[in-house]
């Protein structure tokens, strides 16, 4: 007898033997005991998970002469016959092949006849969604009011494809992924059944790469078995999957962590050498970063499934992270993830970012040191309290102030303009509507940007529409999360500066200290923007007996004018 492949072998033949479905499975087991069988039944999910077996296996079950606790006894002639593929009541096609509205047609004409000796005849179509629209609109009327002997079961790995029409006539049932326990459980009992030695680790590679399909996996651990002899190591097992090159992006990665530019040149030309792709090594990346991630922050390795290699590897590289290089290489990788798609030089692309990557400290120092330069310069409001510590006279203060309005208003020398630089790089949406905002203060600490008052989109955009998140973020980036942002818009009154407040305690003649209060009054009324009728308003509102007698016995004052 010829050699039985291990997923052919090895395939589910009781309701017992499907894994991670326990929902489906008792659902379905459920149905036959209560006499609720549908009609028509849709399983959908991912390849190699057990829908068409769990298809056979529910075809057994209804009609196994000698059931237990409603599962097929697998002994019976039924049962036998199903599980051979000789069932004349259970047909099984490949929607892949029989596709076109005549192969229907002729199922039609099959459903006609009364099932030889099963109590049901069941058609399981595999693949459905491979069916033609006519091939659909030919199975509609049959499938919503077939014979009561007829069941339908139907298996997809695109339920997207399906009409609609035909997934309201149907119960639905959404397998999953298998779970890497259970993969690991049911691999260990088949080796010790095949009498084959292995390693855990060699065996968590196979796991890793079947990405929770059981078929995969069977065939995997098949190719293995035959190349290493009947001994499996972790050796061969990655020799035979391609994971020998993983051993570049460690080294890179590493290089990368530790800033070792010096190596650099030398592991990036290994991936010329080998033929790796290069948008393949920058995936690679991104998943060393998530892993150093869940390391760094949470303090264990994001699954159980990594081998001891790979756990020392990361524990090793801990003490060269830390949170914010782990966001900022994510970042890095990312977008060359995204640059690589686009680019005609993709070695070069990749190795000026990992050049960066590896020179964030310098980076990082540069923009720090130009931060604290541009702290280390007069700051404008220190200069209106010396200057009225002095006791100038008011209208020197108020030239004073007017200067330092101005020389806020035109400072590009701040960290705004290194923010701009980097959200025209970032998104270009972004930096066109900050095109129109002019600066009104532009330090570390805070920034304050006004729009025109004809420029209400732009304003709310940025003050709390779409990109309000996006630029937050990047302001928090830059400014490395110590920056207040302030949006305003022309006819808003800001709010009075704690400085100016402190000013006025400085001044001793009380002359001064009213004219400088009444100044800053006029200055904050100065912003706001008033039409001639508004004016006027004003005016008419100050002969009103009841507001005349607030601002003389309160010493009140009109700020703001507000029309129903």
């Amino acid at each position: 007898m010829s050699y039985l492949a291990l997923a052919r072998k090895y395939r589910p033949q009781t309701f017992t033997e499907v894994l991670s479905q326990d929902f489906i499975i008792s659902t379905l087991q459920n149905a036959i005991k209560l006499g609720r069988v549908a009609h028509a039944y849709l399983f959908t999910g991912p390849r190699g998970v057990g829908k068409t077996s769990t298809a056979r296996i529910f075809a057994k079950a209804l009609n196994c002469t000698n059931p237990i606790d409603f599962a097929p006894c697998g002994q019976c002639e039924n049962c036998l016959e199903i599980t051979g593929g000789t069932s004349l009541d259970v047909i099984e096609i490949d929607g892949a092949s029989n596709r076109g509205v005549e192969e229907i047609r002729s199922l039609r004409e099959a459903v006609k006849f009364v099932p030889v000796k099963s109590k049901y005849k069941v058609i399981i179509v595999d693949e459905v969604h491979m069916l033609t629209e006519q091939a659909f609109n030919a199975l509609l009327k049959t499938l919503e009011e077939p014979p009561e002997y007829v069941i339908f079961i139907f298996a997809t790995t695109d339920q997207h494809k399906i009409p609609v029409t035909i997934l309201s006539r149907c119960q639905r049932y959404e397998f999953k992924k298998i779970s890497y326990d259970e993969m690991s459980k049911n691999l260990e009992n088949i080796l010790n059944v095949e009498n084959v030695a292995y390693e855990k680790d060699a065996l968590n590679y196979i796991i890793r790469n079947s990405d929770g399909c059981m078929r995969d996996a069977l065939s995997l651990l098949d190719q293995v078995i035959a190349y290493s002899g009947g001994n499996i190591t972790l050796q061969d097992t990655s020799y035979l999957l391609g994971i020998t090159d993983a051993y570049v992006s460690n080294n890179i990665f590493s290089a990368v962590l530790k800033e070792d530019t010096a190596s650099l040149p030398e592991l990036i030309s290994q991936i010329d050498e080998k033929g790796i792709d290069y948008k393949y090594m920058a995936e690679c990346l991104i998943e060393h970063t998530r892993n150093m991630l869940f390391i760094v922050v949470a303090g264990k390795t994001p699954s159980n499934h990594m081998t001891s290699d790979e756990v020392e590897f990361y524990n090793s590289l801990k003490p060269y992270s830390d949170k914010g290089r782990i966001y900022a290489l994510f970042q890095i990788f990312q977008k060359l993830v995204n640059d690589l798609k686009y680019s005609d030089f993709a070695r070069y692309v990749f190795e000026f970012a990992m050049f960066k990557a590896s020179s964030l400290s310098e980076i990082i120092s540069i923009i720090s040191s130009d931060s604290n330069s541009s702290m280390q310069k007069p700051n404008n409001m220190e200069l209106v309290k010396h200057t009225a510590q002095k006791e100038v006279k008011p209208q020197v203060m108020q030239e004073a102030k007017q200067e330092v309005h101005k020389e806020q208003v035109s400072n590009t020398d701040g960290i705004w303009v290194r923010i701009l630089n980097y959200i025209s790089s970032k998104n270009t949406m972004l930096y066109g509507l900050l095109q129109y905002a002019e600066v009104v203060l532009d330090t570390k600490e805070h920034i304050i940007i006004r729009f025109p008052s004809d420029r209400q989109f732009q304003y709310k955009n940025i003050k709390n529409g779409p990109m309000h998140d996006t630029f937050e973020q990047m302001v928090f980036f830059i400014s490395e999360c110590n920056t207040k942002i302030n949006v305003e818009i022309d006819g808003e009154i800001p709010e009075k500066k704690t400085e100016d407040l402190a000013e006025k305690k400085t001044l001793n003649d009380g002359n001064i200290s009213n004219n400088t209060e009444n100044h800053e009054k006029k200055y904050v009324k100065a912003s706001v923007v008033e039409s001639v009728a508004m004016q006027k308003l004003r005016e008419d509102m100050k002969e009103n007996p009841f507001i005349k007698a607030a601002i003389r016995d309160l010493g009140s004052e009109i700020i703001k004018i507000e029309k129903d």
